[in-house]
Formats: C-alpha cells, structure tokens, sequence
C-alpha cells in the first residue's frame, strides 16, 4: 500500500494521488488560497477514497448551503470507493458523515482517535480541532494540539497547532513559547502568526502586537481570504486597542472586507470589527448595509452559533427588521431541536444572546442587558475564540452602562483591567462609573492613568499598519 510524505498508508493511491494529498496538507496547514488545484484532482480521481473525502471536508468547512451540497456529493463518490480504504481513511469516511448530518461530537470524537492512533495524521487534528473550537472545547482543542506534537515535534504546523489548544486554555507563557518555537522554524506560518497574536491581545501587549504583526504581514499575501482577513482583523483589534480607531477603520476598508464578501468568515472578521469600532464610538457609516446585503441569505444556516450570532447583529445594526424577525425564529426552532450535547449553546445561550443583541442594536439597552446577562454564563459553548466571544462581553457591558446598572459594569471592566491594565478605554470607562457612583478619587486617578498611556501610545512611531 502506497504512503504519502507522513508515512501514512493510503488505499488505492497511485503517485498522482498521493502527491495530491500532499499537496492538500500544506496548503490546507499553510492556510493557502490554491484549492481548486486540489479539487480538480479529486475530481479526476477514480480509485482512492481519501481525495474526494478530503474534498467534501473542505466544502463543508464554508459553512454554506451550497458547501453541504458539494460535500454530500464528494462523499458519496468516497463511498463507491471504500472497498479499498485503509482503517484509518474509514475513519474519514465516518467523520465526515457526522458532520453533514449534523453530528459535530461524534465527528469530534472520531478525529481525537483517529489522532491517537495515527498522530503523523495531521489533517486529522485540523479538522478534530476546527469542531473543537465550533463547539468552544478549549479542552478538546488542546488535547489534540499535544498529541500531534508529540509524534511531530520537526513540523512547525504541530507547534502552531498546540500554541492555540494551550492560548484557548488560558497557559499563555507557554502558548507564546510555542508559537515562536513554530515562528523560528518557519517564518511564514499564519496560524503561528495568529496565535502570538492571541497571546499579545490576551495580554493587552498592544504596541508589540502591532510591531509584531506588522513584521509579518507580507507573508499573508498567499494566504486564504479567511486567514489574511483574519490576521489583519487582529492587527486592527491591537490598533483600536492603542487609541488608533482611524487606523483601524482603514484596515477594515482595505486589508479586512472586500477579500470574498461571500465566504463567512471574512463576513463575521467584518461584523465583529465594525461593532467594536462603533462601540468605541466610531461613526461607520453605510458599511453595514453592506454587510448585511452578503448576510441576508443566512437567515437559516445554523451550522455554528458563534456565526449566526454575528450575522444577526448586522442585519440588526443595518436595520434590517424583517430579516431579524425571521432569523429569531429560526434560531428558537433551532434550539427546540437540538441535540443533547448542543443544547447549552442553542437554547440557554444563542437565543437569549440574539434576541439581546437585537434589542442592543436597536436601542433597547435595558433589555439587551438582561437578556445578554442571561447567555453570558454559557457564552463558551457557542464557537470561536476568547478574543473573538469578547465582543458579546463588550456588547454587554455597553448595554448595562446605557441601561445604568452601574455596579454591574464596574465589576466586569474591573475584571478586564485587571486582565490587561494598558487600554486607555477601559480605564475611562472605569472613571465614567466610579464618577457615576461618586467615587470621585477613584474616577480622578483612572482618568490620569489613560491620559499617560494615550499620550504614551500617541509618541510612539510607526504604529499604523
């Protein structure tokens, strides 16, 4: 039986097919943007399984209607040719079949041992990795993130791939030890790149964030729109951060949404940045019209509630109420069923948080805050990272100041800046509440505090991307 570059047997594969899976590994690891090539060869294929499966993964992994289609069809072409699969490419075959009936813990679960029992897999950890992080599993993330280090401690995608299992478990020295490790072997390694990125924002390290950053970024150009996006969405997270929300509206404008307005997740780097500029008070114009136009056909997708949350959001912030109505709905029928495992984050989390959202986005504060407040205990279970599920934190507070339950917010951004004591907004929001609460000292000395540390982030050259 034919092996591909990891050692791994590979059913029915001739050279042209093996090449072809190789292919895919990097290109899929480096976050490239040449698929097609890819694809045409799976399309070509007649004998190995693992080409069309791999293909099906890639097409559900665009979280569509239309990538459901593809992948059924590229599944059930890997099943005509199963008689000569390997144990470990039917394993693919059933992981990839509970994905698009909707069972992401058993497609979990499949992955994580298919990691244990063939660690050089590292696809197989991608995609375990990907459901680990849809349904907010830190834990899952990590596990198989040191899994496929320890059988592969020459590839500098294993150590990227652990840095983020051990930022989303909050063991950030040793995240930021990793992914300089993974930075040191390969320069151009993105996901490496992102992860330093968590680690530096989880820290409120802003200028070197942006320094950082900055010296990288000309590695993305052949990066995927959802990694070249998402990486200079981080890069404007920094600048926002810095008192620089000028410079980071310009990134959105520029280098954040206009890659593949189609694709989800250059559609929620979009969503996610406009709403934080707003909320630090940025006047962004018609840009949610925009948006809105690409998120209107989503209305019933579902397939990660971190997603669909964002895609409520902006229809709401563009005014779009029938849309909102209709999607609401749609999200509460969701919940009815929902399975046993993925109840927590449809029913106790998505539908408080979206109806907040909604009455956030429209000016009802009060609500917002109380619904919000409801699906904050649960907010991990719905997807995505801790930096990305910090707007819905962000959202909320607002809401509770708007709303005036002021002790409520103090105690949550004293948290933050505690967390990250360098962000000149939070510590005057802090002055805006202790002032509210007559605690005039209080309010004095934070309002000092970000002064000094916008004048001390004005001094400092070359910051703008």
């Amino acid at each position: 039986m034919a092996r591909d570059g990891q050692g791994l047997e590979v059913g029915g594969a001739d050279a042209r097919a093996i090449e072809a899976l190789d292919f895919l590994r990097e290109e899929w690891l480096a976050f490239g943007k040449r698929f097609p090539d890819f694809m045409a060869a799976a399309d070509r294929e007649e004998r190995c399984a693992l080409l069309p499966v791999m293909a099906a993964n890639l097409a559900l992994s665009m979280n569509s209607a239309e990538g459901r289609i593809i992948g059924t069809r590229y599944l059930q072409r890997a099943r005509t040719m199963e008689k000569d699969a390997s144990a470990r490419e039917r394993a693919w075959i059933a992981a990839t079949a509970a994905w698009l009936a909707g069972d992401t813990d058993e497609s979990l679960e499949i992955h994580e041992k298919m990691v244990s029992e063939w660690p050089r897999d590292l696809l197989a950890g991608k995609l375990g990795q990907l459901h680990a992080f849809n349904r907010g599993d830190a834990k899952a993330l990590l596990r198989i993130g040191e899994r496929l280090l320890a059988a592969n401690r020459e590839n500098h995608f294993a150590w990227g791939m652990c840095a983020f299992g051990l930022e989303e478990c909050n063991r950030l020295d040793e995240a930021e030890a990793h992914a300089r490790r993974a930075i040191d072997m390969e320069r151009k390694d993105p996901w490496a790149h992102h992860a330093l990125a968590h680690c530096l924002e989880a820290r409120g390290r802003l200028v070197e964030g942006v320094a950082f950053l900055g010296s990288v970024a000309d590695t993305w150009e052949e990066c995927n729109s959802f990694m070249y996006t998402h990486n200079w969405w981080h890069l404007a997270l920094f600048l926002i951060d810095l008192d620089r929300p000028d410079d980071a509206l310009a990134l959105f404008d520029g280098r954040v949404w206009g890659v593949w307005k189609e694709f989800s997740e250059d559609q929620i780097n979009a969503i996610s940045l406009l709403a934080r500029l707003e909320l630090r008070g940025v006047d962004v114009g018609p840009r949610w019209a925009d948006i809105a136009s690409y998120v209107k056909g989503r209305l019933h997708d579902h397939f990660v509630p971190f997603l669909d949350l964002q895609y409520l959001y902006a229809l709401a912030r563009a005014g779009e109420r029938s849309a909102v109505t209709e999607m609401l709905a749609s999200l509460e029928d969701r919940a009815q069923g929902a399975k046993p495992f993925e109840r927590e984050a449809w029913a106790d989390c998505t539908v408080p948080a979206a109806h907040g959202l909604a009455a956030h986005a429209c000016g009802d504060h009060a609500e917002a805050a109380r619904l919000l407040g409801q699906a904050m205990p649960h907010l991990a279970t719905i997807g995505g990272s801790i930096a990305q599920r910090s707007l819905f934190g962000a959202i909320h507070v607002d809401a509770l100041v708007r709303s005036g339950w002021n002790d409520a917010a103090l105690k949550i951004l004293q948290a933050d800046e505690r967390e990250r004591p360098t962000i000149p907004a939070t510590k005057r929001g802090l002055a805006d509440l202790y002032r509210k609460l007559g605690r005039t000292e209080q309010a004095m000395a934070a309002e000092y505090q970000a002064e000094q540390l916008a004048r001390q982030y004005r001094n400092i050259k070359g910051v703008a991307a």
